[in-house]
């Protein structure tokens, strides 16, 4: 019988939204009412397409959201395609003027209504559902990508690559997290080893402004005569584009800056230190449904002794494999205004360029 139910639901193609029943098609609330009778043990979706899913509701970030069926696994669904959400389950929302509301979620015709609040706010100004708290491993992904690079400008050897990606996403904060290393080898020993790592911790104040009370960066180039590089800082972002397929913000603020060198000429300093300022953008887009782009691009101000302004800019393509391995490709550009000379007086060059070929594993 659930069956027959079912099936007629998925016929019928009036919306329904589940505020005024007696508008609904007899089937259809029968359907509704079968199902808000089991969302005490599940949580249910709705595709625009008329399918029912049911599983867990684990969280809503980025205008997707995540969902685990014991069937079929953990699914990732774009906003855009979900027509109804039902689930007795508590969660922490937030929209797009600031405010979180916590209970239980129920979400038809456009709504969004969480515990025995009104539904006053539409289903377009929902930001984010934060995980329940027997999913808050669900807010963590990481991605490891392991590959090797073709190096041009300062180097011209072939490197061996690795790359993690980790963030944290809440209804109201996010925290990113980058490392890049190379592991360079000439007839089989190692030779260098540079390293970026990187990290920031957003709170969104609106759906587009967010604060970012702190960034950090970890930096070394021995082609360039930097030993090690820290930089810490805070600011402010905004989102000047936020889509389903195309996300584009630019953050900037001040921070603090310390450069030590792998070698000196006699009678220079070993390191320095400098006030600095940053201006950055991260660009996204969804080129196809296997096909990501992104673009990320940072400058970086700092006194001439402790190497000058420096650049960075990273555009890479994702192309998905399988639901968990993607294959990148990334094009990786370090520039640095005023490069110290070492202890033999040579300067390092300016610009460096490293091509990358990696595949990519989501844990």
């Amino acid at each position: 019988m659930l069956k027959k139910h079912l099936l007629l639901g998925l016929l019928v193609a009036s919306p329904f939204t589940g505020y005024a029943a007696e508008s609904l098609p007899d089937p259809l609330l029968e359907e509704r009412g079968i199902i808000i009778k089991d969302a005490t043990h599940f949580d249910w979706i709705r595709l625009n397409s008329g399918e029912w899913l049911k599983g867990e509701l684990v969280s809503m970030y980025d205008k997707e959201l995540e969902f685990d069926s014991d069937v079929l696994d953990t699914l990732m669904i774009d906003r855009e395609d979900i027509y109804m959400i039902i689930s007795e389950r508590h969660h922490t929302v937030r929209f797009n003027d600031g405010e979180e509301l916590s209970g239980t979620l129920n979400i038809s015709g456009g709504y969004v209504k969480v515990g025995d609040a009104p539904a006053k706010y539409r289903y377009r100004d929902l930001v984010s559902i934060a995980p329940s708290i027997d999913s808050e491993l669900s807010a963590w992904t990481i991605k490891i990508s392991l590959g090797a690079d073709l190096s041009r400008g300062n180097t011209d050897q072939t490197e061996y690559s690795a790359r993690a990606d980790i963030k944290r996403r809440t209804a109201s904060s996010r925290f990113l997290a980058e490392f890049l290393g190379y592991r360079t080898t000439s007839d089989e020993q190692v030779t260098k080893n540079n390293i970026r790592a990187n990290g920031t911790f957003d709170w969104f104040y609106t759906q587009k402004m967010y604060f970012r009370p702190i960034f950090f960066e970890y930096y070394r180039d021995p082609f360039q005569n930097i030993a090690n590089k820290y930089t810490v800082g805070a600011g402010v972002g905004y989102y000047v584009m936020d889509t389903d397929k195309i996300e584009w913000d630019f953050s900037t603020g001040p921070a603090y800056q310390k450069t030590e060198f792998d070698t000196v000429a006699n009678g220079e300093d070993k390191s320095n230190s400098s006030m600095s300022y940053f201006v950055g953008t991260n660009y996204e887009l969804e080129v196809t449904k296997n096909i990501d782009f992104s673009f990320n691009y940072r400058y970086l101000t700092a006194s001439e002794d402790t190497g000058g302004d420096s650049q960075y800019a990273m555009a890479s393509f994702e192309i998905d494999v399988t639901d968990d391995i993607d294959f990148d490709i990334s094009l990786v550009w370090d520039y640095l205004s005023d490069p110290i000379a070492d202890e033999n007086g040579v300067v390092p060059e300016k610009e460096d360029y490293k091509m990358i070929f990696a595949l990519g594993i989501d844990l």
